[in-house]
């Protein structure tokens, strides 16, 4: 019989592999680090898409808040001519709308007279004497004024806020020789312009100097800077009167 010697060769082993099959050793390290990696990468690109999201929305929505408050001259509304006279009897009205046509409540209105030369302000109004009033609109968008001026001038009154134009006035006052009363003088002036197109003498805006402007001038003949006409006003109108 013949007997042959056992196989003593232990099989083979795979030093990268422990003897429950998980990886071991430097293998096992590298991929541990690799899957931490894409964790990692994985967390990032989700952390960076969400900052460019909240970033996204947060700029959208501030500028969203802030254009609701500028506003748009195609919406916003102001008479292209502008009666004054020294006791304040003409109301002039600016309504503030943003893009959307909404509204602009708190808006800061500003008519400025710098380039009206010849358009004497009462000082009670223009306090510091810039040729500029100013107006806060009420929850409407809106304000009035009662400018309370004299003289003449072929300039245009800027309508608008510090920033945006409105529109640009023609103005005209009932005091027509700017000393800041109105008299028989002034009355005799508005009737030598009769049948002329104005803008001076023209107080019902009309196109047209006639019978009717002379019998407005008559009603504020005696008016003066020290003398204001009875009228109802908004705060807005009230802050530019007495500001």
């Amino acid at each position: 019989m013949t007997h042959h010697a056992s196989d003593t060769r232990r099989p083979y082993a795979d030093p990268n592999i422990d003897p429950r099959g998980n990886l071991q050793g430097p293998v096992a390290r590298v991929a541990v680090a690799t899957a931490d990696s894409r964790s990692a990468a994985h967390r990032l690109f989700g952390a960076l898409g969400l900052a460019l999201f909240l970033s996204l929305a947060l700029a959208l929505g501030v500028a969203a808040l802030a254009h609701a408050d500028v506003p748009d001259a195609g919406f916003c509304v102001a008479d292209t001519n502008l009666v004054a006279s020294p006791d304040g009897g003409f109301a002039y009205t600016v309504l503030l709308r943003d893009n959307a046509n909404a509204p602009i409540m708190n808006g800061t209105v500003m008519l400025d007279f710098t380039n009206a030369p010849g358009i004497v302000l009462c000082s009670e109004q223009d306090t510091d004497h810039d040729g500029r009033l100013f107006g806060t609109t009420n929850a409407s968008g809106s304000v009035t004024f009662y400018v309370k001026a004299g003289g003449t001038s072929t300039g245009r009154v800027r309508i608008g806020t510090a920033i945006d134009l409105i529109t640009l006035a023609s103005a005209r006052t009932t005091d027509l020789d700017g000393d800041l009363d109105v008299d028989a003088a002034d009355q005799s002036a508005v009737n030598a312009l009769v049948g002329t197109a104005g803008p001076d003498g023209d107080l019902d805006k009309n196109g047209t100097v006639n019978s009717l402007d002379s019998a407005i001038e008559a009603g504020h003949v005696g008016g003066s800077c020290t003398f204001t006409e009875a009228h109802s006003a908004t705060w807005g109108s009230l802050k530019a009167l007495y500001r």
